[in-house]
């Protein structure tokens, strides 16, 4: 997640390209030529934002997700949660600074809650005691281990109310059959006259034609895809960049019996494990405690049986807050570097391969959070996708 470089340059020259776009590109854009085919690779947020403004545009767009569902890494997760609670497996917080995301959950009208609750106490223990914090004793907690980009103002962090997945749901449903799920790509090739993707579809293969082919997938999963079409330094570094693993283990109780001790559920341990209550905003009496941890724990954890995770999350967090052993009810897990079309939560190509990374090679474009100055956020996710519209939409009036 972090990438410093003075904040890789203060999100320099591309943050700029990206808000341009964003602010009135987009929006003055006028097809100058006819409309082109172009292929998507991948329904998470950098497919769908580009998708739906190029569909704007006028080109004619068809999305591939090997997903049944979009979004990729932002997902909510309801089940297995009783009284319709849920709790996040991927994106879940919003700076206040994160424009593009503002920008589309503003267009798509989603309701924002805080993210952080204002009452109660947080737990700290990574200064070497249990402590009882207020909120920002929170944040603080997060700034001096993270950053200012996971720390700062409590109330500078925002939640979508209902589930982070409202947003990609809201491009799809714009989108609608331009989707196709259950789609994974196996191949992707081109000639000097078009692209072509080759797929599978209910376990047989097909073949899509393009013009141009957005390529979205995580590099964890496009060094399985034959790839004639790219240059060997491009395969090299698909090859070669490292995705970091996080795991969230959950924990459903009949009560919220931390909250009657004077707790608001959100603890940060010595290990820089984060502990969130996502229920503390959702009716009921029922609530979720879980656990988030990076690169470290996180390993430890996913080699763990399903059953193993639960129960010792269980043990960790009944000491901390005691009764939770009498009011829980059941516990689910999830480990990114398991998921099957994620291998990993996020991942930085790195500054030198920056330039590589996002250069278009022929008729095929590169987006997605792990070649954006946000890795692992949204806004990473979206700025990458609105840079290809601009890319595609100048391919096609060469």
């Amino acid at each position: 997640m972090a990438i410093t470089r003075r904040q890789f340059l203060r999100r320099s020259a591309l943050a700029v390209a990206a808000a341009s776009l964003n602010q009135s590109a987009v929006r003055a854009i006028v097809l100058s030529s006819p409309a082109r085919k172009v292929l998507v690779l991948g329904a998470g947020m950098a497919g769908l934002v580009a998708a739906y403004e190029l569909t704007k545009l006028g080109h004619d767009v068809t999305v591939l997700e090997a997903r049944t569902r979009p979004g990729g890494r932002v997902h909510t997760l309801h089940e297995p949660f009783s009284d319709g609670l849920y709790a996040e497996a991927g994106a879940a917080r919003i700076p206040d600074d994160h424009d593009l995301t503002h920008k589309y959950v503003k267009e798509f009208a989603l309701p924002l809650e805080p993210f952080y609750p204002n009452q109660l106490h947080a737990l700290r223990f990574d200064r070497g005691s249990r402590e009882e914090v207020s909120i920002d004793g929170f944040t603080d907690a997060m700034e001096n281990h993270f950053g200012y980009d996971l720390g700062g103002n409590p109330e500078r962090w925002q939640k979508i109310k209902g589930g982070t997945d409202l947003l990609p749901k809201a491009f799809a449903e714009r989108l609608g059959s331009k989707i196709h799920y259950g789609s994974p790509v196996v191949k992707i090739e081109q000639d000097e006259k078009q692209a072509r993707v080759v797929f599978l579809k209910a376990g047989r293969q097909e073949t899509m034609t393009a013009d141009n082919v957005l390529c979205t997938i995580p590099f964890s999963l496009l060094r399985d895809v034959e790839l004639p079409a790219l240059s060997s330094q491009k395969r090299d570094l698909i090859k070669k960049t490292r995705y970091d693993a996080v795991s969230r283990v959950y924990l459903q109780t009949r009560n919220r019996v931390w909250e009657s001790k004077g707790l608001n559920g959100f603890a940060f341990t010595s290990g820089a494990i984060e502990i969130w209550q996502p229920s503390w905003s959702q009716p009921g009496p029922r609530g979720i405690l879980m656990t988030y941890a990076r690169p470290g724990e996180a390993e430890r954890i996913t080699k763990l049986k399903e059953n193993e995770r639960v129960s010792t999350t269980l043990k960790q967090l009944d000491d901390m807050f005691g009764g939770l052993s009498e009011s829980f009810e059941r516990g689910s897990t999830k480990c990114w570097m398991e998921d099957e079309w994620s291998r990993g939560a996020w991942a930085f190509v790195g500054f030198s391969n920056f330039g590589l990374a996002i250069a278009p090679e022929g008729r095929i474009h590169f987006a997605g959070e792990h070649i954006s100055q946000w890795p692992s956020w949204m806004q990473g996710a979206l700025s990458s996708g609105l840079r290809t519209v601009k890319e595609i939409d100048e391919f096609v009036k060469v």
